[in-house]
């Protein structure tokens, strides 16, 4: 794996990719079968059939169309591609003319999608976007999963007669909904101090920026960034499992980000604050 990839496991749940600011971000989640964001297609991300787009920044978007090409040459079909509404024809447009360059029919089923809009990606998975707070149409996505478990009143009966329950069609679970993840893409701090949706989730994959003063937090602010003075003095509201903090900029190495989380971040939540990324 390339150096500039980083990988992360959490409770079954793998983040690997990269995410740094202004250059590229694509998080792969391959136990979900999504990808959010393109990058520039980095090694590992043809196999994904859906993807989700925060927005359309060329870091963040710019390797689509190559990745299509090359899914099309290994025929490995259409993917479904989830982008902001207000995107969505300038996207179909371009599709169109980079089959024209190439002389070759580019394949994507381009879906733009609003805020509030929830979506089906798998039999288990439903996806709940929400707007974000950048410098261009811009959506986080929060991803919920279903499983089915025993309703209370028939734990602890034996399998038998369970099984005896089922074959006289007596329904005996009931679906459990999850928020798993929420990955923001790029955002200002509003996104979280507004979407109690994403502080519940049990992983929170959300930007920083910008980590010391030499960009402080109005310059973040106007690039559409969140600083870690922000986020700091927020974090205690994070009510999930792990909060994992991407996009930072190549200003600041992983060393100097881990050193402010042990010792900026509030005591109640530092161990759950994770540095992604080289």
């Amino acid at each position: 794996m390339s150096k500039r990839f980083s990988e992360l496991k959490l409770d079954g749940l793998t983040i690997r990719g990269v995410a740094q600011g202004g250059v590229e971000t694509c998080l792969m989640m391959p136990e979900l079968g999504l990808m959010f964001d393109v990058g520039m297609c980095p090694r590992g991300s043809l196999r994904y059939n859906t993807i989700l787009a925060s927005h359309g920044h060329a870091d963040h978007l710019g390797g689509l169309f190559y990745l299509l090409s090359q899914r099309g040459l290994m025929k490995l079909g259409a993917p479904d591609v989830y982008v902001p509404v207000e995107i969505l024809p300038r996207l179909q447009s371009m599709l169109e003319h980079w089959s024209s360059i190439e002389d070759f029919e580019l394949g994507a089923r381009f879906c733009g999608v609003s805020p509030g809009e929830r979506f089906q990606v798998g039999d288990n998975l439903d996806v709940l976007p929400l707007r974000t707070s950048h410098r261009v149409p811009s959506l986080g996505y929060v991803v919920y999963r279903t499983t089915w478990g025993l309703m209370p009143e028939y734990v602890g009966r034996t399998g038998v007669e369970l099984g005896a329950l089922r074959r006289a069609g007596t329904r005996i679970t009931s679906p459990r909904r999850c928020a798993l993840l929420c990955v923001t893409g790029d955002t200002r701090i509003e996104f979280f101090l507004g979407q109690e949706e994403a502080r519940k989730c049990r992983v929170l994959v959300h930007e920083v920026t910008s980590w010391d003063g030499r960009r402080g937090v109005s310059v973040t602010r106007e690039w559409g960034h969140t600083h870690v003075d922000e986020i700091i003095a927020c974090a205690e509201r994070f009510e999930g499992d792990a909060l994992v903090l991407v996009h930072r900029s190549l200003r600041h190495s992983r060393a100097e980000a881990e050193a402010i989380v042990r010792t900026r971040f509030p005591v109640g939540v530092r161990d759950r604050v994770h540095v992604f990324g080289h």
